[in-house]
């Protein structure tokens, strides 16, 4: 990965000589490289660094947003540094994203709403000449330490303008930063005890998984996915188009009716929330339009369906949800295991849904508004059934469906079979909480993880 260290000259993870710092660009590709095999299965080693190249140009990774840590040993000979780079011993990206925490303040009656950012952590990774030595876990030890104030700007050096100094060791981009970091999260693909021995607990990691719906194909001489029709003039597709003004309803609905009404129903709690805006959407969809381009030669142009009621077509009324697929095998084989259909995020406008058995009993109450949801529900999935199908993947998933939505699938009576899955293993939403300026409860236990859903995983 960088030099020809050999594994009896390596320090010790405990070493005072290990330091984590930024990786320099030419090391990059030198890790993409070991990591294609894992994770880039799916693309040729030149189309899997091309990939990593190009999600570093993606809005929410632009400005200093997304940032290539290693670990690496500062005792390294400077001969041997400049003759076969210095010694990277484990490495991570982390990513900026938008966040919120809410907590009600009984003195004042009021909620505290608290806006600032969050890093989440991925690629974690160890070159397998270096393992079994410690080295990932001092590497997550210091980068919890390190992400409390990674890119944070106090007022007073905040810049008047967007412009300003480029990027520096400490973060600063001189773009106009928050001024907290509330928390970090990773995905854990390890199980739930390795990183949650370095501060970062892990959350419910449930899903709901959906067969694709069954599909003729006339002919098998083109791999290109025929087009979804929609089925219902009630139905219209998400696209590039239309998705930002969806998102900036969805966020701003989060922030102001969701947040502040969980608050206040469980004051001994601190609810936090990734921002599900429009980079953090684009992140995922620029990928997956990355990932079909070079599989099946086209990108798709259903990223999601909205479903209107009857003449009432308008903000606030409708239902929708937004998806990305995701593949880790290319087209050589017949099997699509472990290509997957994601439900990035589920909206359903004019409705507080806070996760919990008094929301579902609230709109059983009014039989309308419960016929609507299901009818949206069902249209929407059956979109997505019919686009798995058409592009390759085993199933569609969608991520810790609170009692609401599960009384919606169970009415739904979808097509095709349907199971709740339990992961253990893999893609464990896990939290480090630092904490909010006015806020009381500065334990991670205190937190509850609101809208833990796909959108936020990188």
């Amino acid at each position: 990965m960088g030099s020809t260290t050999t594994t009896a000259s390596l320090p010790s993870a405990s070493s005072p000589s290990l330091t984590l710092t930024l990786a320099h660009p030419s090391e990059r590709p030198k890790t993409w490289s070991l990591t294609h095999p894992m994770w880039g299965p799916a693309l040729s080693h030149s189309e899997y660094l091309a990939r990593e190249h190009f999600m570093t140009t993606l809005p929410l990774a632009k400005d200093g947003g997304l940032t290539h840590w290693i670990l690496t040993d500062t005792d390294t000979n400077s001969s041997q540094e400049e003759s076969n780079g210095r010694p990277v011993l484990s490495s991570c990206e982390t990513l900026r994203k938008h966040a919120v925490a809410a907590r009600y303040d009984p003195s004042s009656d009021r909620v505290v709403l608290s806006e600032g950012i969050s890093h989440g952590i991925g690629s974690v990774f160890t070159d397998p000449q270096y393992r079994g030595k410690g080295y990932a876990n001092r590497m997550m030890q210091e980068l919890g330490k390190r992400l409390r104030n990674w890119q944070v700007v106090d007022k007073k050096d905040r810049p008047e303008s967007p412009s300003g100094p480029p990027a520096q060791e400490n973060g600063n981009t001189g773009k106009r930063e928050e001024q907290t970091t509330l928390f970090s999260v990773l995905y854990s693909d390890i199980g739930k005890s390795f990183y949650a021995k370095n501060g970062w607990r892990a959350f419910p990691s449930r899903h709901v998984s959906f067969k694709p719906a069954p599909i003729k194909v006339k002919s098998s001489s083109s791999s290109r996915p025929p087009v979804t029709r929609l089925s219902s003039e009630l139905l219209s597709p998400i696209s590039y188009h239309t998705l930002p003004p969806l998102a900036a309803t969805d966020t701003q609905h989060l922030l102001t009716t969701t947040l502040p009404a969980l608050a206040r129903s469980n004051p001994s709690k601190t609810h936090v929330a990734l921002l599900p805006d429009l980079d953090c959407l684009l992140w995922h969809l620029l990928r997956e339009d990355f990932m079909t381009q070079h599989i099946f030669g086209r990108t798709p142009s259903v990223r999601g369906a909205i479903y209107s009621r009857p003449g009432e077509s308008g903000e606030g009324k409708r239902v929708w949800a937004v998806w990305t697929r995701s593949y880790y095998r290319g087209l050589e084989s017949e099997s699509i295991e472990g290509n997957h259909m994601h439900i990035l995020r589920f909206v359903m406008e004019g409705v507080t849904d806070l996760g919990d058995h008094e929301s579902l009993q609230k709109v059983a109450e009014h039989p309308e508004t419960e016929k609507h949801l299901v009818e949206a529900f069902r249209a929407i999935m059956q979109v997505a059934q019919r686009e798995a199908a058409e592009w390759r993947v085993e199933d569609v998933q969608m991520w810790n469906p609170s009692p609401l939505v599960s009384r919606l699938i169970e009415k739904a009576k979808i097509e095709g079979e349907y199971a709740y899955v339990e992961r253990d293993i893999d893609s464990i939403p896990s939290l480090m909480w630092y904490g909010a300026e006015g806020m009381q409860g500065g334990r991670t236990e205190d937190v509850e993880w609101v809208a833990n859903e796909k959108y936020g995983w990188c």
